[in-house]
């Protein structure tokens, strides 16, 4: 395992110390990196997915991913500790704007972990197995909370945070399914929290009707960033979403079910984290609200999520089996996340089960580059198959506690919990087929799409 608490780290860069340059240039893009000394040159390690910076004593330029990690993977180990820097620099840019810490590690290849990288060298073409790569994956992200507090911020799961202009806009995505009564209310929230966007902020909202009978239909007064698309084939909720990415014009993609009110802060609040990295998957805590009774008119109370506390008896339909009766507090019990990597398990639950299709933004290359897994239909769990493959890819889970939704509760929309167990129980057997698939690769045998109008 990698992680900042095996290596004498010294964190350099104060509170707020980043903050006036990072006003400066905008509030742009930021990324972590860390700076290693190879035998010829420098090399500036992006997270996974980013280019890196290499410098051979000339000019800075960029290196593919899998370029600077085989440099770090062929480099001679040395006799001693290699000294190390973790930097705070504008993404796509080789301006550094703080030196975030400094530490001496015993082995170059120790540093990949720090920034989302699977904690194992290169293994053929393909690469890890999802399952492995899971296994190899630290969701520790103490290198984003020094990035958080020296611009300012606060901790990267309860921090407050301003309204912060994202240039690269923001996609809400919602499939929908005969939600006709809901529906209202879920873009009237929707708007509201985008009304608390920065005025600079770009922003769209797509509504996927997956093929309602009789077809949903707008409410008056919306902003008119919000549209309607149909399929006339039902796609279930992986499907929807897919039919909604293509659609997508902007940089951060947010999920939002149709059943689902965003709290005002909403946006800003998962906006604020995903400056600060190109590898995130942001979610917040669900308050239910049983179907007859209104939507409160305060912040959303997450205490009574299956993330704070859940309770789990034997017979438990999973990829685990349950054993005898236990109680989890996922959120406590990790340090919000922070020591849910490397396939660690709560009682049944693992880092993957933390992301809920209720509610979850990332950026959109990540998004379209995975895509939902075509072949789960009916109820569970293809938002945990699409995070394993995400967070397999170096993607870490962050909860934002600082905001989050309203449920509205109902019925099974299978019809009836013995239908909804049965088309769990066939999910669960495609998730366990998806985790032996190679995590870089696209999803294996998908079925043809439907056809969409």
């Amino acid at each position: 395992m990698t992680g900042q608490q095996q290596f004498p780290f010294r964190q350099v860069a104060g509170p707020g110390s980043a903050a006036v340059l990072w006003a400066q240039s905008g509030h742009g893009l930021l990324e972590v990196l860390v700076e290693v000394p190879l035998p010829s040159g420098v090399l500036h390690l992006a997270a996974p997915g980013r280019p890196s910076w290499i410098n051979h004593g000339e000019a800075w330029r960029h290196v593919s991913s899998r370029h600077a990690l085989d440099l770090l993977a062929t480099t001679p180990q040395t006799a001693g500790p290699v000294p190390v820097r973790l930097l705070l620099g504008e993404r796509g840019r080789k301006r550094v704007l703080a030196v975030l810490a400094e530490a001496e590690v015993p082995d170059l290849w120790a540093v990949t972990g720090w920034l989302g990288w699977p904690d194992i060298k290169p293994a053929g073409t393909q690469g890890p197995r999802t399952s492995e790569a899971l296994a190899a994956r630290s969701n520790d992200y103490w290198a984003l909370d020094l990035a958080a507090g020296a611009i300012g911020l606060g901790p990267m799961d309860t921090g407050r945070v301003p309204s912060l202009p994202w240039w690269a806009g923001v996609s809400v995505v919602i499939p929908a399914r005969g939600v006709h009564d809901v529906l209202p209310g879920v873009l009237h929230a929707l708007a509201e929290s985008a009304s608390r966007l920065a005025p600079t902020t770009p922003w769209e909202a797509i509504v996927v009707d997956d093929a309602s009978e009789p077809p949903l239909r707008l409410p008056a007064g919306l902003p008119e960033q919000i549209r309607l698309v149909r399929s006339e084939t039902q796609l279930h909720c992986g499907g929807a979403r897919n039919h909604g990415i293509a659609r997508t014009r902007y940089g951060l993609i947010v999920f939002c079910d149709a059943d689902t009110h965003l709290a005002p802060d909403y946006l800003t609040e998962h906006i604020a984290r995903h400056l600060l990295a190109p590898n995130l998957i942001t979610v917040s805590l669900r308050d239910h609200v049983p179907a007859h009774l209104p939507v409160p008119d305060r912040a959303p109370d997450g205490s009574r999520d299956s993330r704070v506390i859940a309770h789990y008896e034997p017979g438990r339909l999973g990829l685990v089996p349950v054993p005898e009766p236990v109680t989890v507090y996922p959120v406590a019990q990790t340090r919000a996340f922070r020591d849910f990597g490397h396939g660690r398990l709560l009682g049944p639950v693992d880092l993957p089960f933390m992301v809920k299709g209720n509610n979850l933004a990332l950026p959109a290359e990540t998004a379209r580059s995975i895509g939902f897994p075509p072949d789960f239909t009916g109820w569970g769990p293809e938002d945990v198959c699409f995070a394993a493959k995400a967070i397999a890819r170096g993607s870490y889970v962050v909860p934002v506690l600082s905001t989050g939704v309203f449920h509205r509760e109902h019925p099974p929309r299978s019809g009836s919990a013995a239908r909804r167990d049965a088309e769990l129980a066939a999910n669960l057997d495609r998730y366990a087929r998806r985790l032996n698939e190679r995590a870089a690769l696209p999803w294996q045998n998908p079925k043809p799409p439907a056809v969409v109008r």
